[in-house]
């Protein structure tokens, strides 16, 4: 009877330390595209705050179809999305560094997005 309040003590511990301690969104690393074939280079406004466009898209294609496009703002990488050549409706994904830690999180396709600050 003793341990029953040691135990139930050190268990809430345990879960509010496993939910303090969680990340709430998975991050992603970027693809590596240094194999994949380079497509074409567009430019892109993805800050309405500097004028002009200022983001470079660079295309990029891999062997089975998938297309990977990674968003560049003054030489670094601030997002990338992929989506497969046969369905885009269906497989586009887009993933963004808000953080400049080179690590991504995905977010809702459709959804709009300005240059993190970290880029600036």
């Amino acid at each position: 009877m003793c341990r029953l309040p040691f135990i139930l003590l050190f268990s809430i511990s345990f879960m509010l330390y496993g939910a303090i301690n969680c990340d709430a969104q998975q991050k992603f690393q970027m693809p590596n595209v240094s194999n994949l074939k380079s497509l074409t280079t567009q430019m892109t406004d993805r800050a309405p705050d500097i004028p002009g466009k200022e983001t470079t898209m660079t295309f990029y294609s891999a062997a089975n179809g998938e297309i990977i496009t990674v968003y560049t703002y003054k030489g670094r990488n601030v997002a990338f999305s992929t989506h497969n050549n046969s369905d885009i409706q269906k497989t586009y994904r887009l993933f963004v560094d808000f953080t400049g830690e080179r690590l991504f999180q995905e977010i809702p396709p459709g959804s709009s997005w300005t240059l993190p600050p970290w880029s600036r």
